[in-house]
């Protein structure tokens, strides 16, 4: 009898493990074999990745340019890119040997975070999340800013653990960088802050640092918000988070479009997750309704396209009942900011949702990506395998498919 669990934990990791082959391996047939033309930014994205060109920008060229992207991304291509020619298909296989790059180090945070959890389910959901597969083919730049962001959470992990000035160091490099890719990554290192003094004060995170003034609770928050302060520059520069050539769709300002949009993507895929300990304050997920009502249309995505084939009224009810689970979500994740382990992983998800709140018009279904992993770790998947298998392989991935067929056809 000892051996069914094994068995049974055995044969999850291999149906796990072939989702994820699945997907990948159809995301890289369609980036070889079929080849499509450009397709969403990807126009914009070479265009300005050939006027960078290899060296470094002159300050002329960062002051204004056709794109609302960080610098960083076409510094880093345009460099690559007068080594390959400026080949399309090439940066989309960069693209996606960082989606792979991405879901190892999603993998060794959960180790980390959750030691006890299998990683697989959380992986695999990660894997298959629409927009990670269909974006890892696509040269754009959202999975070098995960990868940055996955980084800087992966060395911020490790000093909290180890003290190493060096692990320090590294994470706010790479939070920088990923700032500089999408400005508004400037919600990591401010989480990082926020999860520094909570860990202080609770005492049950004190990281053994011999770099002395990172033992102080304020110089120690303080510090990791430097990544903001070198973004401050460009910030300067522009004159605002995006070039100015951008700035009608990127600059501050509250959209209840925003805040029903986030509601409704984050409500349908993470559905299967809400349920759990249902308190009667979770009452407060009903104000979703009139934010609902307010924009019942969300921002550019897959979910915009489907809730038009619906019937108008039927669209309606639908939106409003996925924005009520999906602030249920978000209330359920400001609970957890208590819990040691998923402390920095749920503040992370909530400030990424709050900049998005009040980032102005153009708020894409695709902006919500970075905060995917981080509710995956709060979400814990891992406790229930059979859940997290038929919620990827029988939503996820047929969604994921019909996606990276569209951006191929």
């Amino acid at each position: 009898m000892g051996s069914v669990p094994h068995k049974g934990a055995r044969f999850h990791r291999y149906l796990f493990s072939g989702l994820i082959a699945l997907t990948l391996g159809f995301r890289l047939g369609a980036i070889v074999l079929i080849r499509p033309a450009p397709v969403i930014d990807e126009p914009i994205h070479l265009q300005a990745v050939q006027q960078f060109g290899p060296g470094l920008p002159a300050l002329a060229q960062l002051r204004d340019y056709p794109s609302a992207t960080g610098p960083f991304f076409y510094a880093l291509f345009g460099n690559l890119g007068a080594l390959f020619g400026y080949s399309l298909t090439v940066f989309r296989l960069g693209i996606f040997a960082l989606a792979l790059a991405n879901l190892l180090l999603f993998c060794r945070i959960l180790k980390r975070l959750l030691p006890t959890d299998n990683p697989l389910p959380a992986v695999a959901l990660l894997a298959t999340a629409p927009y990670f597969p269909a974006l890892a083919g696509v040269f754009m730049t959202e999975h070098l800013a995960l990868f940055l962001g996955l980084a800087a959470l992966l060395y911020y992990l490790r000093f909290r653990d180890t003290g190493s000035a060096l692990d320090a160091v590294l994470s706010l490099l790479f939070a920088t960088l990923a700032i500089y890719t999408r400005s508004y990554f400037i919600f990591l290192p401010a989480a990082f802050a926020i999860a520094d003094i909570a860990a202080r004060r609770s005492s049950s995170i004190v990281p053994r640092s011999s770099f002395f003034v990172l033992r102080s609770s304020l110089l120690g928050a303080a510090l990791w918000l430097l990544p903001i302060l070198a973004f401050l520059p460009m910030a300067l520069l522009w004159r605002g988070l995006a070039p100015p050539s951008y700035q009608h769709m990127y600059h501050p300002g509250f959209q209840w479009q925003n805040a029903s949009s986030l509601f409704i993507w984050t409500g349908i895929f993470f559905l299967p997750w809400v349920w759990r300990k249902l308190r009667p304050w979770h009452l407060l997920a009903l104000l979703a309704i009139p934010a609902v009502l307010l924009a019942p249309v969300p921002g550019l995505g897959i979910t915009r396209s489907a809730l038009k084939l619906l019937p108008h009224p039927l669209a309606v009810v639908v939106a409003c009942l996925f924005g009520i689970i999906g602030l249920l979500w978000f209330i359920r994740l400001a609970s957890l900011v208590a819990r040691p382990e998923m402390q920095v992983a749920a503040i992370g998800a909530l400030m990424l949702v709050a900049g998005l709140l009040v980032s102005g018009p153009a708020v894409y279904e695709r902006y919500l990506l970075p905060g995917i992993p981080l509710m995956l770790i709060c979400a814990r998947p891992g406790t229930k395998p059979g859940l997290a298998l038929a919620w990827a392989g029988l939503f996820q991935l047929p969604v994921a498919l019909v996606h990276i067929l569209h951006l191929a056809g």
